[in-house]
């Protein structure tokens, strides 16, 4: 059990302890992995990934934009996401094979832009933090690296970020986490707009440990992964 979180408050809890009680409900095969009390990775055919509040410093000073995150596992791959913005009143969701929606209709990816539109996230923990310096340093080092695109940051939720592109409003985003629930609900959304989303390795299929990420939208992909996987070994 970890509760020892940088920001955490009672909501986190709340709802994921409320997460919980719905799946305790579908029995022993289902067993819930989630950011707070039950951060230990389960060995079951269904696992029920939250974060009960992605962007939880966003939420704490009244910003948009967080979210909850949910992700259903069924024999490592994840089937269902959702990401639930309540600050925008958006509900991104996908099924495995049948597309992604934005409160109930169809999203895709962006098309071709002459300049693309690159989100940068680093997760402001200690886990990140440079070898060589500072957290400063490695961003300094990834805008360095992509100065060929237009580069953007913001205080919004990772999961509601990989939404972003997955509807087109940014071609792309590389991100360096601190853990893995908003990536497995935002990679099946991404993915399943029509876009590419893939860990380090370059698989779609995120694992637990998984903490670096490439997403974007099939025009803009192979441009952007080649840039990232320069700067970060």
């Amino acid at each position: 059990m970890n509760i020892k979180e940088d920001y955490l408050t009672e909501e986190d809890l709340r709802i994921e302890r409320g997460f919980k009680k719905i799946i305790n409900k579908y029995g022993s095969n289902h067993q819930l992995f989630a950011e707070e009390e039950n951060d230990e990775f389960p060995d079951c055919e269904n696992i029920w990934a939250v974060d009960p509040i992605s962007g939880t410093h966003t939420f704490i000073n009244g910003l948009a934009s967080y979210a909850i995150v949910v992700s259903h596992i069924k024999n490592k791959k994840v089937q269902f996401a959702a990401v639930y913005d309540p600050s925008m009143d958006e509900l991104f969701t996908a099924y495995r094979g049948k597309g992604a929606f934005l409160n109930g209709k169809p999203i895709k990816t962006s098309k071709r832009r002459p300049k693309k539109k690159v989100k940068i996230m680093l997760n402001m923990s200690t886990y990140w933090t440079h070898p060589g310096g500072k957290r400063t340093a490695l961003y300094k080092k990834l805008y360095q690296g992509l100065t060929k695109f237009n580069l953007y940051r913001s205080a919004n939720s990772f999961a509601v970020n990989y939404c972003h592109v997955a509807c087109g409003r940014y071609d792309g985003i590389v991100a360096l986490t601190k853990d893995v629930f908003p990536e497995l609900a935002g990679g099946l959304i991404l993915n399943e707009a029509g876009g590419i989303f893939v860990n380090k390795e370059g698989e779609k299929d995120i694992k637990p440990d998984d903490r670096q990420f490439v997403g974007a939208s099939k025009f803009a992909f192979k441009e952007i992964q080649d840039e990232f996987q320069k700067i970060v070994k």
